[in-house]
């Protein structure tokens, strides 16, 4: 990872409301971090510069989810480092970017997932295997 400059609005999405909207650094709990295709040691908050790259990083069928949208109350009080491909595998699609410090975020409002964008998607590797991220449509609640 490496630290950016970063001026733009960071987002992240989460079907739950967040605590004295403070975001606390972890290790994600999923396949790519059990099976050490994504780094599995740096506790970080994931953020993407929009919503759509939020809901496709989320590598799920989000249909008729409900999601908060928050965004980080002022960029300029913290770190924001890059993540390369070898510790998130698809970051060259989703942009992600982290910190790694306790977060401060203003929640922004709540969309509805509708459905798929249709397209083929975007293929990315981990190990020697191949995974999809899909776009998805959504409307402001």
């Amino acid at each position: 990872m490496r630290k950016i400059e970063c001026n733009d609005k960071l987002y992240f999405i989460s079907e739950k409301d967040i605590k004295d909207n403070i975001l606390y650094p972890r290790i994600p709990d999923n396949y790519f971090t059990q099976h050490n295709y994504e780094d599995n040691k740096h506790e970080r908050v994931c953020f993407c510069k929009t919503i759509d790259k939020c809901l496709m990083a989320l590598s799920k069928n989000c249909t008729n989810i409900v999601f908060n949208v928050y965004e980080v109350d002022n960029i300029n009080n913290y770190q924001v480092y890059e993540p390369n491909i070898n510790e998130v595998p698809d970051c060259e699609i989703t942009k992600e970017l982290w910190i790694l410090t306790p977060v401060k975020i203003k929640l922004v409002g709540k969309i509805k997932c509708t459905e798929a964008v249709e397209n083929d998607g975007y293929t990315f590797s981990y190990g020697d295997k191949t995974a999809k991220l899909y776009e998805w449509k959504y409307e402001w609640m």
